[in-house]
């Protein structure tokens, strides 16, 4: 599992009495410029300074899911076995790995997702990071992937691989140092990324709790859902794009914070506006005074 985006890094909020800024609060102000906070921000959908609510264990399909159940015919024993086989590949590959799953509904677990950083876009849009939370395979490196795709085996993309994975990430020491000498004032990149888990939802079946951020912005593209937004921008190497104070605040801003056209919410209330009763009848009277004016 992995990080799209190394601008910032996780932040867990160790103390009790830590204050956790209100999403209706005014953003604090730094001389003639107004800043919001530089941890995550709550919203609506619970994302927030611990991730997604997504839980693995509650995302496995439970043994009746797979067809298996208590019997003493054949066809129970024969379930069971695959039952067996089903959690050995879930654990080490999250896919079928002999004849005896194939056909199974076997998917890596973990869940991908965009996460707010509380930081602003030189274009005035909200800057957000997105967290990669599917197992990719490459947990131990890509020679072994090769060898295990000699073999015909699927790449090792199970649980016992994720946490590798998650491990490997938390000793990458390359988010804090970006966060702790970045500039602050980022360029931003527009990304639409897949989200959700790998059986295209993004709320748990069962509870109906949501697993993403904003989940009425999610698209479903026919593979599965997507989200837009943007995101710390790279070079050529993947190092972070930042600028200067004087940059940032140069720079045209062209977004509202949630990442639409800032021309939008004008076009919005005006179109609003002409729609109202009173003006309708506003602007029938001044066409019919108009219209006497020029017969005189």
């Amino acid at each position: 599992m992995s990080y799209a985006s190394d601008s910032t890094s996780n932040l867990t909020n160790s103390a009790n009495n830590s204050v956790v800024p209100s999403p209706n609060q005014s953003a604090p102000q730094q001389g003639s410029e107004t800043r919001t906070s530089i941890l995550p921000s709550m919203v609506p959908s619970g994302i927030g300074f611990f991730g997604s609510p997504y839980k693995p264990a509650d995302a496995m399909m439970t043994p009746p899911q797979i067809g298996v159940e208590v019997g003493d015919s054949m066809d129970s024993v024969i379930n069971a076995v695959k039952g067996v086989g089903f959690y050995s590949d879930q654990i080490g590959f999250g896919a079928p790995s002999t004849g005896l799953t194939q056909g199974m509904p076997l998917a890596p677990l973990g869940v991908n997702y965009f996460i707010k950083t509380g930081v602003s876009c030189s274009n005035g849009a909200d800057m957000w990071q997105y967290m990669q939370g599917i197992t990719q395979g490459d947990a131990l490196g890509d020679k072994l992937k090769m060898v295990m795709a000699e073999m015909g085996l699927p790449p090792l993309k199970g649980l016992a691989p994720g946490m590798i994975e998650d491990a490997e990430n938390a000793l990458n020491p390359s988010p804090l140092i970006n966060a702790l000498f970045g500039s602050g004032y980022p360029q931003c990149k527009q990304v639409t990324m897949p989200v959700g888990d790998s059986y295209g939802r993004i709320a748990d079946p069962d509870t109906g709790e949501v697993w993403i951020s904003n989940p009425e912005t999610a698209v479903n593209n026919g593979n599965g859902y997507v989200q837009t937004y943007w995101v710390q921008d790279t070079d050529a190497q993947g190092n972070p794009v930042n600028l200067t104070r004087d940059q940032w605040a140069a720079a045209p801003k062209t977004f509202n914070p949630d990442g639409t056209p800032a021309q939008t919410q004008q076009q919005e209330a005006f179109e609003s506006m002409m729609t109202k009763p009173s003006t309708i009848i506003v602007v029938g009277v001044l066409c019919l005074l108009a219209l006497a004016f020029v017969k005189k």
